[in-house]
């Protein structure tokens, strides 16, 4: 319930939302993804059980709708929750389930609600049911929402992945967490409620048909926080802001990335375009004097040394920003990684009756009833954890030991964690702030990360024999579990008129139990791991 209530509270405040029922009439058809491929069937073995498939669905699993250099823009609000397959989960997150043939680390994804002139990358799909009846229906549907996917770079653990080593000390393979190290907050990432501005590749996912459109990967993400920073100005006071972080480079999966000088590698040209946008300083002005100013603030991986021109007029709360990656000759191996302060120069920097609240979120304590492993194994999770848009990777700080994924929630069989980290965020009146838990536990699939297959392999007997001694006989997929088990998601919404009287709160893993794609392989998620915490205002 909590779900549906957090949904249509967000998509009330959602200009975009509001009339999300309206398409152009020039929509592109699933159909087109498929065009030009063949079937490639193969025989599928896992311990003895035997399974014709056709896998020309991921051959290519990403298939450009233009180009390979082809770079779309997408504006809008992250949307707060998704339905798949009769099960929910949330989004934006670290996604559980990825291709591990295709991927060095798992996807950081979420969803966004196009603004009005950015729903021509929407696509029409002809979805099947059935009615009453039991006869099949064949139904016109537009999948509202636009996903966008950028490895997160956190959480190789992998013999065979070039970027193991980094990432077991708390570092990053880099992709969506450049500069990243053990036991910083994930500053980039964007939350329910947020909104965006995206640049990167619009693609066909055909590994889930019929075919919908993606970002992915992307190259570029501004996102407006939906909460206000507090920040110090020029002349010393502390007001609030809102805070736009800006996060560019190239490097954005194992198959678009110029890092890789692989065949199956392309080269993301970030030189062949400025980047410009504009967005709306979302904060109540103090009075018709108060002054529109800014600030930029570097971030950990920025190696861009070209100027993010600001364009803040005073009498208006719209801001022209421009990124002349072009212009300026940046190389296309620079990183982009800024935060952008916008507030009034007046007082405390918002209007006298918009009243903000602080609070201090505390996680108090992370407990997993039980462990999907046998009686004698130990459960190796990959946790992550959220609080208004500051994540971390609670990995970092479940252990004390160097290799964080080997100690700590890494590999164990302990099953609760006292906590101490906590959170500080500001929330207007008529705003709220997630919650939220997530995460998976490592098996077969996270054995082969990062031993990338071409996805525009030609079907051959060679790519069949690969793709079975890698995923489907028994070594080395098949011993450690076959695909990584999603151990639920725990999310809760917190606006100051539910806080009135309420400090301490629990929140339960919540999923529906599905079945794996692998023999014997079923997985309940429903209330897999608790976590306690408690909100008191400042």
């Amino acid at each position: 319930m909590r779900f549906l209530v957090a949904s249509l509270l967000f998509l009330s405040i959602s200009a975009s939302a509001q009339d999300k029922f309206w398409y152009p009439d020039n929509l592109r058809w699933s159909t087109e993804a498929d065009l030009g491929i063949y079937p490639c069937m193969d025989t599928m073995k896992v311990f003895g059980f035997k399974h014709v498939a056709d896998i020309s669905l991921i051959l290519p699993s990403w298939r450009p709708v233009v180009s390979h250099d082809t770079v779309v823009v997408l504006e809008g609000q992250i949307m707060p929750i998704e339905g798949h397959e009769g099960y929910k989960f949330g989004v934006p997150h670290v996604s559980f389930e990825d291709l591990p043939l295709y991927h060095y680390t798992h996807d950081f994804s979420f969803n966004v609600f196009p603004d009005k002139e950015y729903r021509n990358l929407l696509a029409r799909y002809i979805k099947l049911s059935k009615d009453e009846k039991g006869k099949e229906r064949r139904d016109t549907v537009v999948r509202d929402w636009v996903h966008c996917e950028w490895e997160s770079g956190l959480a190789a653990s992998n013999k065979g992945n070039k970027y193991t080593k980094a990432c077991e000390i708390g570092g990053t393979a880099g992709f969506a967490t450049v500069g990243h190290q053990r036991g910083d907050i994930i500053w980039n990432w964007p939350t329910a409620g947020d909104w965006v501005h995206v640049e990167g590749l619009w693609i066909w996912d055909r590994g889930h048909p019929p075919a919908k459109t993606e970002i992915h990967p992307m190259r570029m993400m501004a996102t407006r926080r939906n909460l206000p920073a507090k920040i110090r100005s020029e002349k010393g006071d502390s007001l609030f802001a809102t805070r736009v972080d800006l996060f560019a480079h190239g490097d954005g999966s194992a198959f678009y990335n110029n890092r890789d000088t692989n065949s199956w590698a392309h080269p993301v040209k970030m030189s062949s375009k400025d980047y410009a946008f504009k967005v709306k300083h979302t904060l109540p002005r103090p009075s018709p004097t108060a002054e529109l100013r800014y600030q930029l603030v570097l971030q950990k991986g920025n190696s861009y040394s070209g100027k993010v021109t600001v364009d803040a007029s005073a009498d208006s709360s719209l801001v022209s920003i421009l990124i002349p990656w072009k212009t300026e000759g940046i190389t296309d191996t620079s990183v982009l990684a800024q935060t952008l302060y916008l507030y009034w120069d007046e007082g405390n920097g918002v209007a006298a009756d918009y009243e903000i609240h602080t609070y201090r979120v505390s996680f108090n304590s992370f407990k997993v009833r039980r462990l999907s492993e046998p009686v004698l194994g130990r459960a190796e999770l990959r946790v992550f954890m959220e609080v208004g848009g500051q994540y971390i990777f609670f990995n970092e700080f479940a252990t004390e030991k160097k290799n964080i994924l080997k100690n700590g929630v890494g590999k164990t069989y302990r099953r609760k964690w006292k906590i101490d980290n906590s959170f500080i965020v500001h929330v207007p009146e008529d705003r709220q702030f997630r919650v939220y838990v997530g995460g998976w536990e490592a098996d077969g699939a996270e054995k082969i990360m990062g031993h990338i297959i071409d996805q525009y392999s030609e079907c051959t007997t060679e790519l069949k024999n690969r793709i079975n001694d890698k995923m489907l006989d028994p070594t080395p997929m098949g011993y450690a579990g076959c695909e990584d088990d999603n151990f639920g998601e725990a999310i809760m919404f917190h606006s100051p008129e539910q806080l009135i009287n309420a400090r301490a709160f629990l929140i339960k893993g919540d999923g529906t139990p599905y079945k794996e794609n692998c023999p014997f392989g079923k997985v309940n998620p429903v209330d897999f791991h608790r976590l306690e915490y408690s909100i008191t205002e400042k």
